[in-house]
Formats: C-alpha cells, structure tokens, sequence
C-alpha cells in the first residue's frame, strides 16, 4: 500500500488544491501542470487500484513523487517538469497492467496521447524520460516480474512436482512396508491372544488333573488296603480249618460263631471294596475326559477358522470327524450304591442266618 496511505493520500490532495491554486504563465507548463493533476485527482479516486498496479514505480520513485508534489512550487518550471514526468510514468504502467480485456479511460487515454504529441517541446532531460516511461519501462517491469520469486516458483513448478511424485512414491512404498509389518504383527497378536485365551482354561484343566490324579492314586491305594482285608478273614479260616483237621478236630458249633462274625466282616469289606472300585474307575474316566478337553485346547483355534472357511462350501464335510472327536469318553462304570442299599443286604443277611437257626 503506497498511495492509499493516509500520509500520502493527504499529499496528494494538498498538490490538487495548491495547482488549483497556482497561476503559471507559460502556456506549456501551465499545460504539464494540469496534465499532472488531472493524473493525481485519478489516483486520489481509486488509490488501492493504482496501488496493485504500479508497484514498479512505486517501489523505484515512490518516494521522489512524493516529496516532489510536498514541495511542489509552480514559479519554478522544474517541479513541473520533475511532477509531470513522474505522473506519466505511473499512468503508463497503470496503463501497462490494466488487466486482460480493460482498457484505460477515455480522459486517461486522452491525457496519455497529449503527453506523447508534446514530446517535441520538452527539453532533452523530460523527453528522456517520457521516451524511457513509452518505450522502456514496460520492459523493465516484465523483466522484473519474469525475475519475481513469486514467478520462480511457477517456473519450478515441474521440478517440484516431479520431486513430490517421487517423494510420494517413496512414502507409499514405505507405507506399504509399514502395512505389511503391522498386519504381520496383527495376526501374530491375534495368535497371541487366541494362545492366551487357551492357556488359562489349559492351566485350569491341569490343576484339576492333578487332583484328580491324587484322587486316583488314594483310591487305588485304598483299593489294595480293601483287597488285602478282604483276603485276611478268608486266610485266618483257612488257617484255623487246616489246624483242626490237623488236630484231629471236627466241625462244631462253636466254628459256626466263629464263622458268622467273619462273614460279615467279609461281605462288609467286600461292599466297601465294590464302592471304592466304583469311585476309581468314575476317577479314570473323569482323568481321560480332562485329558481329552486339554487335548483340544491345544488345536480348538486353528479347527474353528479352518471348519468356518470348509463349512461355506460344504455344512456336513466335519460332521463325522467332530462326533468322534467332540464326544465325551465314558467308562463302563456301574452306579455306586447308596449306603442304605448296602443296610439292607446286612439286613436280609442276618434274617436268613436267623432263620436257619
């Protein structure tokens, strides 16, 4: 912004009302004057618009027009001269970047072709000046605006775009390595997760076995302690039999009473050797089934991807394989009787022996 400044705006109206003012009797500068502020009042109008359009000038002589028309004294003809061939330097650049399709006013265009046709009457430093603003000065501002870094970076366009294509090509690529990894990483999560998930029902089956398999092995220890029982009243008669014979002894009553009581004994740990047999056999199958489910922890991720992508094609191609597999391992084991079953054989024993007596 350079004529819609507030200072400078205020000089240039003071110049229209002082040549207003001023009385110049030469015809010729009197001429040159009133070309000069006509040229200023259309500045004054539209000061933003010969702003954006007469940066060349404003940046080289600015400043001069500007003191030149503070100091302006119309007794001395230089001022005018200095005054006039400014102003037509900047209406010949106002002109020179119009725009596309615009043209200048007809009292600007009339001013401009007087100031050309008066050329013949300026001395050799003005007509310099006014030949230079006509002829050379559109030049130098599109030389000046080729050199412009704004410019430059149209003129780099394709060099730049080239540089980002090529850019961008390297950050798809590493982009795309980066996918790669990260969806590597992702299915190995998933791996990961889906072990996890496994691992703690795994572990539970474990703690389990193991009381199960201390379960067992008590059972079965209990069992040989039954065994070895059961067989003691049966080798004390035997002994006790063979003994007597031995002796000469016959069989008597007094055998019987000794007879009854092992019996009971007998038929009492034969139950409790049937129960305990009953609980260890329910023990291994409870083991092989624990044994069965860790077995399948280990595999059940990788069947349900692979029979969800089978099923698609064909929903009965696993049936048969997943009824063996899936199906629970039972043992033949018989129902373990209640203890009041186990009353009531004692109960009919002992009537029959009362009845035989």
């Amino acid at each position: 912004m350079f004529f819609a400044r507030e200072d400078n705006l205020g000089v240039l109206e003071r110049f229209i009302r002082d040549a207003n003012a001023a009385h110049v009797d030469d015809p010729i500068y009197n001429k040159r004057l009133v070309r000069s502020k006509e040229i200023v009042a259309h500045i004054v109008r539209n000061p933003s618009g010969w702003d954006s359009r007469c940066e060349f000038n404003s940046r080289h002589i600015g400043d001069q027009f500007i003191d030149a028309l503070r100091n302006f004294d119309p007794s001395q003809h230089l001022d005018i001269d200095n005054i006039y061939s400014m102003s037509y330097r900047f209406l010949c650049e106002f002109d020179f970047l119009i725009g596309a399709g615009k043209e200048l006013t007809l009292e600007l265009r009339s001013i401009k072709n007087r100031i050309q046709e008066d050329s013949d009457e300026m001395d050799a430093n003005v007509r310099s000046q006014i030949h230079y603003a006509s002829y050379v000065m559109p030049a130098n501002i599109t030389k000046d605006f080729l050199n412009d870094e704004r410019i430059d970076l149209f003129r780099r366009f394709e060099e730049r775009q080239a540089e980002a294509e090529s850019l961008k090509e390297k950050w798809d690529r590493e982009i795309e390595k980066k996918e790669t990894s990260a969806n590597a990483l992702k299915d190995k999560l998933e791996e990961y997760e889906s072990g996890f998930n496994f691992v703690g029902l795994y572990q539970g089956f474990e703690d389990l076995l193991k009381k199960k398999k201390s379960e067992a092995r008590i059972l079965f220890l209990s069992l040989l302690g039954l065994g070895v029982l059961a067989l003691a009243p049966l080798l004390l008669a035997l002994v006790l039999s063979v003994s007597g014979i031995y002796s000469g002894e016959l069989f008597s009553v007094s055998h019987l009473v000794v007879l009854i009581p092992l019996v009971s004994i007998e038929v009492l740990l034969l139950y409790f050797f049937r129960i305990v047999l009953v609980a260890h056999r329910s023990a291994k199958a409870q083991i092989m089934q624990i044994e069965l489910r860790q077995t399948l922890c280990q595999f059940i991720q990788s069947y349900a991807s692979y029979a969800s992508e089978i099923k698609k094609e064909d929903s009965s191609a696993l049936e048969k394989f997943e009824s063996l597999i899936f199906s629970g391992i039972l043992s033949n084991s018989e129902r373990i009787p209640s203890t009041f079953d186990g009353v009531d054989q004692l109960v009919s024993l002992a009537d029959k022996v009362r009845g035989s007596k």
